[in-house]
């Protein structure tokens, strides 16, 4: 689990404001959509899409732009790089696994950023999945970690999963409250916190 640190079929855009996801994440849900355009608490516009192998170069910045205090949470050690396979398996999706990104369209003249990551991994023969969500240091506390879980939440559903969960180091606190506004269950683990949200 982080820090607050198969594609789908295509479809229009959508714009919708942070405040206006007040559903909860058990409620009926809409039908996939590829892209949303978001407007966060701070302002700024962010797009949530699914990740594509294509985002390896920009994956790659994105986590070497983390905090080691942020890395640390994400894969719960010290790191000062990811290596190359992972962050290659990180952008490819299959039946078990799928990923979403947000990304920033700053200046005309510059690339698209990464700012947030979040995923899930089936777990093999169950409805349950492992999920890790990590969003940049500067986009904490805007509304970005919420919807990104949410629209993983609601994925999740559409492919049969029921649970997603996740182990939270003690010292996450933005994860860990994450988690208790979505209503997940937490519980104690050795030098972590399970985390269990029904989707």
């Amino acid at each position: 689990m982080s820090s607050t640190s198969t594609m789908l079929a295509g479809s229009p855009f959508r714009f919708r404001t942070v405040a206006s996801w007040t559903s909860a994440i058990g409620s009926e849900l809409e039908p996939a959509k590829d892209y949303e355009h978001v407007r966060l608490n701070d302002a700024r516009l962010v797009t949530i899409r699914p990740i594509v192998a294509s985002d390896l170069p920009a994956l790659r910045a994105f986590f070497a732009a983390l905090s080691g205090a942020t890395r640390r949470l994400r894969f719960h050690s010290s790191t000062n790089e990811i290596s190359e396979p992972l962050l290659r398996e990180f952008t490819m999706v299959n039946y078990r696994a799928l990923a979403f990104v947000a990304e920033f369209h700053g200046a005309a003249d510059q690339p698209a950023t990464l700012v947030a990551d979040a995923r899930f991994v089936r777990n093999a023969d169950s409805d349950s999945a492992e999920f890790a969500l990590v969003v940049a240091d500067n986009w904490r506390r805007i509304g970005l970690g919420t919807r990104l879980t949410r629209i993983l939440a609601q994925r999740a559903r559409f492919a049969g999963v029921r649970r997603l969960c996740g182990d939270v180091l003690n010292d996450n606190k933005a994860m860990r409250g994450l988690a208790r506004s979505l209503g997940a269950r937490l519980s104690r683990g050795i030098g972590c916190v399970r985390l269990s949200l029904e989707v």
